[in-house]
């Protein structure tokens, strides 16, 4: 493979991934919504952290950096939480919330 076809290759793969990043936003807030509904099952807020940690992930490596800092800083945010198998009182679920929606218009 070229080196010029291997750039086309990447491109092509970064602008699905960006094609593809609604979805993924989609998923992250349904499960905050069910958390926030009343679905406070532990697992649930360790299965959000891990959207959050593959999409900084993710993000960063097909050239969207202000997805992946986003994300790992609403990452960062949950760690406590998820320590203790336990979704934010009423104040850090908005402090969460705006988290979220930095992550939204980032990826806009």
């Amino acid at each position: 493979m070229t080196a010029e076809a291997f750039k086309r290759q990447l491109e092509a793969l970064a602008a699905d991934y960006r094609r593809d990043l609604p979805e993924k936003l989609a998923q992250i807030d349904s499960i905050w919504r069910d958390l926030m509904h009343g679905a406070a099952q532990p697992d649930r807020i360790t299965e959000l952290q891990r959207e959050l940690h593959s999409l900084a992930g993710s993000a960063g490596t097909f050239g969207v950096a202000g997805v992946s800092e986003a994300a790992a800083k609403a990452e960062s945010f949950l760690d406590p939480y998820c320590a203790r198998r336990k979704i934010p009182g009423l104040a850090e679920q908005a402090k969460f919330t705006t988290l979220l929606d930095a992550l939204r218009r980032t990826a806009s």
